[in-house]
């Protein structure tokens, strides 16, 4: 019988699962974990939130997780993302808007409305997402992951915690490297660690790259 074929490595292949994958935001996560216990606890539903930062510090990974451990297993029932390639009109948002008042499926406390590259919505698009975040009862938590804070109307980020991610230092960078080398067949030597913590400038998406790019040929070549 033949084996089966060799599991393909991509960029999702190592997107954190639990915070504590998630390295070097220590800030942003000891405040998420104090949200997840609030809702745990049956006592609050967290605020809407904003996470900014640059590309690539992990904004997103840290949405799936929250969203994750807050809802439970099935959380992807009460979970939505609208992602940069999705209609974002104006209409679009509206229609999130009347989504996110209907009642969360299995149990769940709330939904979770993730707008990945929230800053790149037009004036017209933010103002028509400020209905759901005034709105005081509702069955959903926002989370706006954006690139560039100063983009997002004032009137949107005093409605929000804004919680930023940070490019990781040199020791979390390799804590990076380090998980992630545990999740493939590569054997890569230190000059070539230190190589990729230096071109990758501090943010793990870059770093991941890297590692497919060095340990995929090499390991091909042995």
């Amino acid at each position: 019988m033949a084996s089966p074929p060799p599991r393909r490595l991509s960029l999702g292949s190592f997107r954190p699962r639990t915070f504590e994958e998630i390295i070097g935001q220590p800030t942003a996560i000891t405040r998420l974990r104090r949200f997840l216990d609030g809702a745990r606890n049956g006592l609050v539903v967290p605020p809407h939130m904003i996470f900014h930062g640059a590309p690539g510090v992990g904004k997103t990974s840290a949405a799936r997780v929250f969203a994750r451990e807050t809802l439970g297993d099935r959380y992807d029932r009460d979970f939505s993302e609208l992602n940069p390639w999705d209609d974002r009109s104006p209409a679009a948002i509206y229609r999130l808007f009347e989504q996110s008042r209907t009642a969360p499926q299995g149990g769940a406390p709330f939904r979770i409305l993730h707008i990945d590259e929230a800053d790149a919505l037009t004036p017209e698009a933010q103002a028509s997402l400020r209905p759901a975040l005034e709105r005081e009862e509702s069955y959903s938590v926002y989370i706006l992951s954006v690139n560039d804070l100063d983009r997002v109307a004032k009137q949107v980020q005093s409605r929000c915690v804004v919680l930023e991610f940070k490019p990781l230092g040199p020791a979390d960078m390799r804590r990076t490297l380090a998980l992630a080398l545990e999740r493939t067949p590569f054997q890569l030597d230190e000059a070539t660690l230190g190589a990729i913590v230096e071109r990758s400038h501090g943010i793990p998406r870059e770093a991941i790259k890297l590692l497919l790019e060095e340990g995929g040929a090499r390991h091909s070549a042995a």
